[in-house]
């Protein structure tokens, strides 16, 4: 690369940075956001005859669609529209795209990921308010089912009380995630089951420590290499136990706090502490910041245990590519088992979750001139809903013609395999997605043009039986913990002071885990983590919590008592 060419690449940043900052909020918008909604909803009326053209910028889970699939085009015949996509990956969302915005190509439908990108486009007047009535009217089944799997996805679309934006949910996101143990390894150190608690995870590190379960005469092996490439899974497992969800808001006794702070992470850090310096915990987990390293530390065996392996492809060992054949590879004796959550104090298993509450879509500002087209989508997005056929072409394509569910194994007329479950059939079950075939289908849209999902009621229909019966013995969704808002960024002041508080914390974590730091520097910490912002989120989000109900009432949650 040429010098040039360096400069080029270091200029193009830069300048992203420079234009996001010159931004001025629009203050016709802000003044938008006091007055009435300028739309007459009431007298709108849906003309299916009428053709609607449909800029669309989906999900950035699919970089790689293309236009024109199977999937689009099924979506275009059914509702009478013609969908022009914009496929991105998350390094064009966060730089492409604002740059879009700012020069006026603001699609008809966006997504984004959290509520504080719907905060930054309300301030600069990309979108529009959608009353929560009109959604009530034309999305009954939809509304049902965010209530039901997401019901915090209302505070996402939400700013000052009125709505700008369809919530998103993924149901599964409600089951907690799961850990991975070597089983022979528990085994040939003289424990007979998955540890269940935090006291009986001690004994077993201790003994995967000293006792040399790998059988190779070294003392070479460890308990746990802590993930920490993420903060929703920094010490989690060991947290959780403690009824303590670090990084989240949580409420206590009718009062939002952080996490973080409470007794129960104190505590959960003095054992980690103790651990670290009892030799069971790999040292060198402080520099292991990408998920991948802690799966190489397992499957070659410096470590027994792991944690998330939450699917159940990755805990089958005639699987090629899954965590258990992997590890098989590098040791054939190899045995894994799943670990659920720990239990608590109480004896309930508890593990975090982010909750169904997923993302948001919202609607281009210009739309105000063209609701027809708005109210076309709700009623696409009503319709999928109600429909598992239409949902699973979403998703797959057409059954029988791109994908066909088995209820056992079968042996094809070429002599292939088809394992129980959701088959892509040929040509479509082709590994290369770059064939001109697959591409038709697939596209990468799957969840592009329908972000929802709604697994429970339709998905986990199509799992193979051993999978569903894995599913509920060990991700239970009554084991959940999650934040008691959805995300903290649903808090005005989050996108100032979150990161660095986040940020901040880890690092005081690992200091304390690792000795660097006495444990009565938590109390310290916990001051710090106020005065540099933390006490302002708490404020807010200790508001909004008071407000919450009202939202709740507005679409209809059924609250428990």
């Amino acid at each position: 690369m040429t010098k040039k060419e360096k400069y080029v690449l270091f200029l193009v940043p830069c300048l992203i940075i420079v234009v996001l900052s010159l931004i001025p909020d629009n203050p016709k918008s802000a003044d938008g956001l006091k007055g009435p909604s300028p739309v007459d909803w009431s007298s709108l009326k849906n003309d299916p005859s009428q053709t609607l053209g449909l800029r669309w910028q989906g999900i950035i889970s699919n970089p790689a669609g293309k236009e024109g699939s199977w999937i689009e085009r099924n979506l275009e015949n059914r509702f009478n529209i013609e969908l022009d996509p914009i496929f991105m990956d998350g390094n064009a969302y966060e730089k492409r795209r604002p740059l879009m915005l700012v020069g006026g190509d603001v699609p008809d439908v966006m997504w984004s990921g959290d509520p504080l990108q719907l905060r930054a486009n309300l301030r600069n007047g990309f979108v529009m308010e959608i009353p929560y009535e009109v959604i009530l009217a034309r999305c009954p089944t939809y509304v049902d089912l965010v209530n039901t799997y997401g019901k915090e996805a209302w505070l996402y679309t939400q700013f000052e009380g009125r709505n700008y934006g369809l919530p998103t949910v993924n149901a599964a996101a409600n089951r907690p995630r799961i850990s991975a143990w070597r089983m022979d390894w528990l085994r040939k150190v003289g424990i007979d089951k998955v540890p269940e608690t935090v006291e009986e995870m001690h004994e077993a590190f201790s003994r995967f420590r000293f006792q040399d379960p790998d059988g190779n005469g070294k003392q070479d092996t460890y308990g746990w290499a802590p993930n920490i490439s993420h903060w929703s899974l920094m010490f989690v497992e060991v947290l959780a136990a403690h009824d303590v969800l670090a990084f989240d808001l949580m409420e206590q006794e009718g009062e939002v706090v952080w996490g973080g702070l409470l007794p129960g992470a104190k505590e959960s850090l003095r054992i980690l502490r103790s651990w670290y310096a009892e030799g069971l915990i790999d040292p060198d987990f402080p520099l292991d910041s990408r998920g991948r390293q802690i799966d190489v530390k397992f499957i070659n065996g410096r470590v027994g245990y792991m944690y998330p392996v939450d699917h159940p492809f990755e805990h089958k060992k005639d699987e090629e590519g899954s965590i258990y054949a992997k590890t098989l590879a590098f040791d054939p004796r190899a045995e894994l088992a799943p670990g659920p959550p720990l239990r608590n104090s109480r004896g309930q298993r508890r593990g975090r979750t982010w909750g169904g509450a997923a993302h948001i879509m919202q609607f281009g500002k210009h739309l105000e001139k063209q609701p027809e087209k708005v109210i076309r989508v709700l009623d696409m997005m009503e319709a999928i809903a109600s429909n598992e056929v239409l949902y699973m072409e979403a998703r797959n394509g057409e059954r029988g013609k791109h994908w066909d569910y088995f209820p056992e194994p079968i042996v094809r007329p070429d002599g292939k395999l088809i394992k129980e479950g959701i088959n892509m059939v040929p040509p479509y079950d082709e590994k290369d997605r770059t064939r001109e075939n697959t591409a038709e289908l697939l596209g990468g849209n799957c969840t592009f043009f329908f972000p929802s999902t709604f697994e429970q009621l339709f998905d986990d229909a199509y799992l193979p039986l051993a999978d569903r019966e894995w599913i509920e013995r060990n991700k239970k969704t009554e084991w959940g913990m999650m934040n008691v808002l959805g995300k903290s960024d649903v808090v005005t002041s989050s996108g100032r002071y979150l990161k660095d508080l986040v940020n901040y914390q880890m690092t005081v974590y690992i200091e304390i885990v690792i000795g660097d730091r006495d444990l009565d520097y938590f109390d310290e910490f916990a001051s710090e983590w106020r005065r540099r912002g933390g006490d302002v989120i708490l404020k807010e989000a200790n508001e909004m919590y008071q407000k919450v109900h009202e939202i709740y009432d507005v679409v209809g949650v059924e609250e428990a008592e």
